[in-house]
Order: C-alpha cells, then sequence, then structure tokens
C-alpha cells in the first residue's frame, strides 16, 4: 500500500497549494475561521482481500474548525470519535489437526466489529457559487484514525453433538486489530447559513488505505491470509458559526 498512501500525499499537497495561490491572488481576502460540530452514522465495511465480509452500523461525532482561503476556497481540520469496523464470517475446521469433529474444534462464526476510534484530519474544500442562500461544499483530504477498544458481537453454529446443531451468540472485547490507520476522504455537504449559526447536511467516504488487520484468514489458517483495511461511508448533521473575521491585503 506504500504507492496509494504516495499519490494520496501528493494529491493533497497540490490541492492546498492551489488554494493558497488563488487566495493570494485575490487583491482582498475575507478570512474568517469556522467553528462546528457534526454527527451522525457510519455505514462500514471491510475490504475483501479475504472472502465473506461484510457491513456494520456505528455512530460519529466531530469537532471541525474551517479556514477560509477566498474563491470559495477553504480548509477543515477535524477530530473526533468514529466507529469504525465490518462484518467477517470466519470458518474454523480443527479437524485437520486431528480434532473432534464437533462445535468447539468445528463452526462457522459470523462477527460484526466495532473499531472505537479518535479519528482526525483535514481536507481542502471548494464551495461551488450560487445565488441561493445554500451553498454545495465538496472536499478532499485524509487522516488517521487510532482505535481505543474493539467490540465483536458474534454468532456461532456449530455441531454440539453428533447430529445436534445449534447457534451460540455473545459479544466481548478483542484485541485483533492495528492500534492505528490511515484513510484518504472525499466529502460532500449541503451548507445553509441562519440567523445564529450554520446548518449543514454532510456526507463523506473514509478509504482506507492500510490494514487494520495484516494477516487475517477467513478458515483460520497461516497459509491462506490477506491484509484487510477498513472503509466508512458517514452521513452527518451539524452546525457551525463564525468566530473571527479580518481583511488581508497583497
Amino acid at each position: 500500500m506504500k504507492h496509494p498512501i504516495k499519490i494520496f500525499y501528493l494529491l493533497l499537497l497540490l490541492l492546498f497549494i492551489s488554494g493558497g495561490i488563488i487566495a493570494q491572488s485575490s487583491e482582498k481576502i475575507e478570512s474568517k475561521w469556522r467553528l462546528g460540530f457534526l454527527n451522525g452514522l457510519s455505514i462500514n465495511n471491510f475490504t475483501s482481500e479475504q472472502p465473506h465480509t461484510g457491513t456494520t452500523l456505528s455512530y460519529n461525532a466531530s469537532l471541525f474548525a474551517d479556514l477560509q482561503l477566498g474563491k470559495g476556497w477553504f480548509l477543515r481540520g477535524y477530530g473526533g470519535y468514529a466507529g469504525f469496523g465490518g462484518e467477517l464470517v470466519t470458518f474454523k475446521d480443527d479437524t485437520r489437526y486431528g480434532q473432534d469433529n464437533l462445535f468447539t474444534f468445528r463452526n462457522v462464526k459470523q462477527s460484526r466489529y466495532t473499531l472505537l476510534s479518535i479519528d482526525a484530519g483535514i481536507a481542502a474544500f471548494y464551495q461551488l457559487p450560487s445565488k441561493q442562500p445554500w451553498k454545495v461544499q465538496l472536499g478532499l483530504g485524509g487522516g488517521m484514525a487510532n482505535q481505543f477498544g474493539e467490540h465483536e458481537y458474534y454468532e456461532k453454529t456449530g455441531e454440539f453433538i453428533t447430529g445436534v446443531y445449534g447457534t451460540v451468540t455473545g459479544n466481548q472485547f478483542t484485541n485483533r486489530f492495528a492500534a492505528n490507520w490511515w484513510h484518504a476522504d472525499a466529502h460532500a455537504a449541503l451548507w445553509l447559513p441562519a440567523k445564529k449559526v450554520n446548518w449543514t447536511l454532510s456526507c463523506s467516504y473514509l478509504l482506507g488505505l492500510t490494514s487494520v488487520r495484516p494477516e487475517y484468514s477467513y478458515i483460520e489458517y497461516a497459509g491462506v491470509t490477506g491484509a484487510i483495511r477498513t472503509n466508512s461511508f458517514q452521513l452527518k448533521l451539524g452546525i457551525s458559526k463564525n468566530i473571527l473575521k479580518k481583511i488581508k491585503k497583497n
């Protein structure tokens, strides 16, 4: 994954440079700081380097600060809580090692993981010109997620005794995933100013760049592994407020 990361940072650097050039070329720029809060739901999934992966639902909430550069461009830094993860189905079969053909040693396990994380990043945004009071904002950026806990809800099916099958459910905290990972982000938002605060309806797609589980095997066998990542689609509603205004001249 080294080359995608390099390409991502190159694109992000070009965005920042272009935004700065636009800002500097204006004779007079009104630069505003804006602080805000966003929260909503995340639809998360693991990638398919190993088969039988799926999606889960979680919550996200973050604070952000915007610095307007002029000509519709602004930079956003954000940080907060985000739930990542996804669904994994594993097929355990220890009969290959001479164990009994019963539940403990042979079963199918469907696990829904939530990776509890502190997520932070930066993005370059462009606000599309419009005569309407509401505005459309588009952005690209990236960040790092640092997980502080991972929770698993599972359903495990197997043969309890010869000829008798059943399913056991449970939940637990685990220690199977990476402590942190990088992601690239794409954002689209609908921004509506009001008298006291601005309202924002935002959606973001966070594409995992580095692995959250480097040697995962869906059959729990060291000879068949894959480095899976986690992606997330976030739908958020929030508010913001302008807090500082100043005039810059060349």
